[in-house]
């Protein structure tokens, strides 16, 4: 999503960590106005692991070294997908595909800019109505 979304790779371009930062924290909103499990997937960096999350966290996954995000993705989707509503979210068509092949939901990246826009306008309306 980071290279899809004009506003993450300009701030990827200055900043790797404070894209993949921000694109957590708008999952982060979504998980939390709709109650589905967020689980994020990036490509690895330098055999980086995923810290451990907290209760009510998104879960953020990193590929191994010479592995890819995708890889994971469509490994997720393959093992989950048959018993779980899962829905994969890429900006490459073939990993789409694929996941669709499993029984996975699959949105492009504009489908999931989208999604979070109208869980944030959501979000927005709720703090809108308690703080009043």
């Amino acid at each position: 999503m980071i290279f899809a979304w004009d506003e993450l790779r300009q701030l990827h371009e200055k900043h790797m960590g404070l894209a993949r930062e921000s694109l957590c924290q708008r999952l982060q909103t979504y998980q939390d106005v709709s109650g589905e499990r967020v689980v994020v997937v990036f490509d690895g960096k330098k055999g980086e692991a995923a810290g451990p999350t907290q209760p009510g966290e998104i879960q953020v996954l990193y590929s191994k070294r010479g592995g890819s995000a995708d890889q994971i993705l469509e490994r997720l989707a393959c093992k989950y997908a048959p018993e779980h509503d899962l829905t994969v979210a890429s900006r490459d068509r073939a990993v789409l595909d694929m996941v669709s092949s499993f029984g996975a939901n699959a949105i492009s990246a504009k489908g999931l800019a989208d999604l979070l826009e109208s869980a944030e306008k959501r979000f927005r309306g709720e703090m809108g109505n308690y703080l009043r």
